[in-house]
């Protein structure tokens, strides 16, 4: 068997130990095995689109789970007195991509419901505002 056919095989069972590693809650293990996939064997390269859907659910599960994150950290915006359009438009880049149809991770349907929380917090001005003041951004 040549490496093109192994690659398939290789990809489906790295991910399987990726998915263990996440239901064991280890989101670290899993991201590092993800990232491996992406840097470490050129022969995945083909399902880069799979792999970054996956890490980026896994991603946003590690963020939520830190104790200072912030829901602008959650949707990737680094200035939290941005434009609405521009939480609007990172929202919906990582909804797209986390959508549990598409996304076929385990990962997914929580990483798209912590999507939502931040989204109908920081989409809301009222909500903004006052979680803005509770976070003390000035």
């Amino acid at each position: 068997m040549n490496d093109s056919m192994k690659a398939p095989k290789f990809f489906k069972n790295q991910l399987k130990l990726a998915e263990a590693h996440y239901q064991r809650g280890n989101l670290k293990g899993a991201i590092e095995i993800v990232n491996d996939l992406t840097f470490g064997h050129p022969n995945t390269s083909s399902n880069h689109h799979e792999i970054s859907q996956i890490l980026l659910a896994y991603q946003i599960n590690l963020t939520s789970q830190k104790a200072s994150f912030t829901h602008y950290d959650i949707l990737r915006i680094s200035n939290p007195f941005c434009s609405h359009q521009m939480i609007q438009r990172k929202y919906r880049d990582i909804l797209v991509k986390l959508y549990p149809d598409t996304n076929k991770s385990i990962a997914a349907k929580s990483a798209f419901e912590i999507i939502n929380y931040a989204w109908k917090i920081l989409s809301d001005p009222e909500k903004r505002k006052d979680y803005n003041i509770k976070k003390r951004f000035k």
